[in-house]
């Protein structure tokens, strides 16, 4: 990869994070408001907790494994064109 292309990725997978972290943090406080007031409990536990705390954790690792296989691309950071001028 060219140093232009590394350029491009690396920033394509910080926005990927970034929206990546937008969504967990919605969904964490969307369901800790939401439904904060509804007095739904599952075993014991407000509904509100179980989607938020515990749920989060689940999209976060959904989200986290979707970007490893379809946005993360693993590539040296050393630029390929200095190593072989080195080498000559």
């Amino acid at each position: 990869m060219t140093r232009e292309e590394k350029d491009i990725q690396i920033r394509k997978e910080a926005r990927a994070t970034v929206v990546l972290f937008v969504i967990c943090f919605v969904w964490h406080v969307g369901f800790g408001y939401l439904l904060s007031g509804s007095g739904i409990t599952v075993a014991g536990l407000p509904l509100w907790w179980i989607l938020s705390t515990p749920g989060v954790f689940v999209v976060a690792v959904v989200g986290v494994v979707y970007l490893l296989k379809k946005v993360f691309v693993n590539f040296s950071l050393d630029d390929e064109e200095e190593a072989a001028r080195e080498e000559a």
